[in-house]
Order: structure tokens, then C-alpha cells, then sequence
């Protein structure tokens, strides 16, 4: 078979410089790996950990590929890891989270390390096998996990995925596996943006201050926007959410104490509700929105007067005037996958998720991963209005 020349491009994604990409050509074989290495007079058979488990699964699985091309192909063939390393944990896949960043990624070509290549990046479902080492897992038990776009092994949307034990959480006793396969996005991402990045604590004051800081949450009806609402909240920040008129109810039932709504309104009327809500009390941000929104929060964190801890999570041009005032933050969620410490956020989620503090977004769930190619059209045309969309896989 021959070699496919790719090359990626990112023109269009208008990441900041230091998120650019290089453009790179990637000379790939569309060939898939053999279960097992040949066995030659120099290689002896590697042993199927998955079998020394006691887990006795087909060769091949149902995956949703990404294409040389970059389209979605259904594919009933594609083969199951056959080893385990040390630390790794076989998971069969029983609901997974459809996010922006699933189209985003095919659409502009980017954290795809080769093709064909398997997306998404969350789910849940039950551990089916555990390489060496593993203590924390084991087989039948049920798990929700977040995944790093580095490894197609850990790709969601197909029925076995491979993951780093640290990364593996028990599903929450409250929760279904719909429920718990949006976790991994955004729940973990309003956790470790609050907890790791902007210094809020993981755990309310023994004893209530008088004076409360305030957060600005722009797109608080999103759905790391709920997760981030309800946390804060929960630690005693005054949370002031920007949302649509239609989703406002949502954000106050919530726990948000102020809301602003964008609706008829110029930015500069946004900014001055904002600043008067505020009265000097902002001291940290998050826009989940876009770079147009992250632009009007550094408006208004010009004007609180000191400093404020800003975490642009859905894109911030380069070219912006970062005012004295903002510390902006880079978040980087593959820190939960690369270091193993940070598995205590989602240790400290379950705790909020199982207590009741912290509830679930409302799930619309589609059926199959034949229906996530649609449901990813539908992710990207928008209009969810605050619903979180999952896919549920039977077995």
C-alpha cells in the first residue's frame, strides 16, 4: 500500500503565537498495527495482558475513525490494543462526552498526530483489564476517566480505551454512565482551572469571611461554566455569570449571586453592570466564550484596580492589550494526564458530585457511535442551551 503525504494547517483556528503549530508534513503508512509484534527467532510472543487478567475479548472493536481525508468512518475492524504497560488500564466504553473541540480538532486539522486517528475526550464505562502495577482498578469496576489526544489508544469514541491509572476515577455512586462520562471535560476543567490555575480553594473556610471576593464567569451556562458556577460558589465567591436571557434561571438556581444577561445590550453596557455589580471585589475570571468575550473581560478587569487572575479557556488572541491589572493564565488540561498529582481534583469532584454540592448538567443523549458524527454537526451548529450532549454505547 502507499504512503499518504498530510499536511496540517492552523490558519484559520486563530490561536495565540504560542499555541501556533508549526506546519508539518507527516508521512504515514494507512495501515493498522498488528495486535501482536511477528514472532521472529529474536522476538518471542508478548504476552496478552489482557488476557492474563482473566478478560477474554475479541481482537478487533467498533471505533469512529478520523479519515486521511478527515471525514468520520464507522469501522467494525479496527483492532484492540493487545498489551498492557505497567500503570494502564483497559476500559470498555459506555457513555462518552461529545465536546467542541472533537469537530474543532478534524475541522482546522489539528491534534491529530497521524491518521487514521480515533477523537473524544471523556467517557465512562467498566474496567476490563489492568496492566502490571495497577492497585486502584480492577476488572467490573466503573470508571470515568479524561484523556490526552497524544495516545489513539485513548481516543473515546470507540468500544475499548487505554488509559494511565491516575487518570481513572470511580463513577460517582449518584450517577449513571451518561452522567458520569461528562466529568471528564467539563467538570475536571472548571476543577483544576479554580483549584490549580486561579488559586481557589478546594474546600469552603472553616469559618466565613465579611468581605466576599468575586468571580466573573462569562458563559456561565456552559457546561464547564455550570461546573465552575457551582463550585465557586460553594467556597464562598460571589459569582457573577454572563448568559443569555434564556439560560439567566439556570444560572441563579445554580448558585450564581449576580447575572448578567448580554441580550440588547452594548459591550460597554455589559461592562459598566459588570463593574457596578462588582464594586471592586473581582479578583478572578474565566471566558469560556471566545476571543470576542475574553476582550470584554479585560475591559472590565481594567477597571476593578488591582490585580486579577484571568483564564482564557475558549481562545485569546496574541495581539491583545493585556492590561497591568490581568495575570492571565494558560490552562492546560493535558496536566491531568501528564502529572500524576493532579489526580486529586478529580478525587475532590466525586467527593462534590456524590455530596450533592455539585450537580449535573442537563444530559441530551444520543444512541451508537453511528450517531456521533451527527451529534457533533448538531454540538457545532450550537442551541443546546445549557443541555450537555453524550453518547451512550451498548453492549
Amino acid at each position: 500500500m502507499g504512503t499518504i503525504i498530510l499536511e496540517a494547517h492552523l490558519s484559520d483556528l486563530h490561536l495565540p503565537k504560542k499555541q501556533q503549530p508549526q506546519i508539518t508534513t507527516l508521512e504515514i503508512t494507512p495501515q493498522l498495527q498488528p495486535t501482536n509484534p511477528p514472532t521472529t527467532p529474536e522476538t518471542k510472543p508478548q504476552p496478552d495482558t489482557r488476557r492474563d487478567s482473566g478478560v477474554g475479548i475479541a481482537q478487533t472493536q467498533t471505533a469512529l475513525l478520523i479519515t486521511p481525508a478527515r471525514t468520520y468512518q464507522l469501522t467494525t475492524s479496527f483492532p484492540v490494543p493487545a498489551a498492557l504497560a505497567p500503570g494502564e488500564v483497559l476500559i470498555r466504553t459506555r457513555a462518552a462526552g461529545l465536546n467542541h473541540i472533537d469537530w474543532k480538532s478534524v475541522e482546522h486539522n489539528f491534534c491529530l498526530p497521524a491518521l487514521p486517528w480515533i477523537v473524544g475526550r471523556e467517557m465512562a464505562g467498566v474496567v476490563e483489564g489492568v496492566g502490571a502495577g495497577v492497585e486502584g482498578a480492577k476488572r467490573g469496576d466503573r470508571v470515568w476517566t479524561s484523556t490526552y489526544y497524544k495516545d489513539r489508544r485513548a481516543g473515546c469514541f470507540q468500544e475499548l480505551v487505554v488509559v494511565p491509572e491516575h487518570t481513572v476515577s470511580p463513577v460517582p455512586r449518584n450517577l449513571d454512565f451518561a452522567a458520569a462520562s461528562c466529568l471528564g471535560v467539563g467538570g475536571l476543567t472548571a476543577a483544576m482551572t479554580l483549584w490549580r490555575w486561579l488559586g481557589l480553594p478546594m474546600h469552603p473556610p472553616a469559618v466565613e469571611g465579611e468581605s466576599r471576593q468575586a468571580i466573573l464567569i462569562w458563559g456561565g451556562s456552559t457546561v464547564t461554566g455550570q461546573f465552575a458556577v457551582q463550585m465557586a460558589a460553594h467556597v464562598g465567591w460571589d459569582v457573577i455569570a454572563v448568559c443569555s436571557d434564556r439560560t439567566a434561571d439556570l444560572v441563579r438556581q445554580l448558585g450564581s449571586r449576580h447575572v448578567v444577561t448580554y441580550s440588547g445590550k452594548s459591550d460597554r453596557e455589559i461592562v459598566d453592570e459588570i463593574h457596578f455589580l462588582g464594586q471592586g471585589r473581582i479578583a478572578k475570571a474565566i471566558d469560556l466564550v471566545g476571543p470576542k468575550t475574553a476582550r470584554v473581560v479585560l475591559d472590565v478587569i481594567a477597571r476593578v484596580g488591582g490585580v486579577v487572575d484571568f483564564a482564557p479557556l475558549a481562545f485569546m488572541s496574541s495581539r491583545e492589550v493585556i492590561p497591568a491589572s490581568a495575570r492571565v493564565h494558560n490552562v492546560e488540561m493535558k496536566q491531568f494526564v501528564l502529572d500524576t498529582t493532579s489526580e486529586v481534583y478529580a478525587r475532590r469532584l466525586n467527593e462534590l458530585v456524590e455530596s450533592g454540592v455539585v450537580a449535573i448538567p442537563k444530559l441530551r443523549v444520543i444512541q451508537g457511535l453511528e450517531s456521533v458524527e451527527g451529534g457533533l454537526k448538531q454540538l457545532k451548529e450550537g442551541d443546546l442551551v445549557g443541555e450537555k450532549l453524550v453518547v451512550s454505547i451498548s453492549v
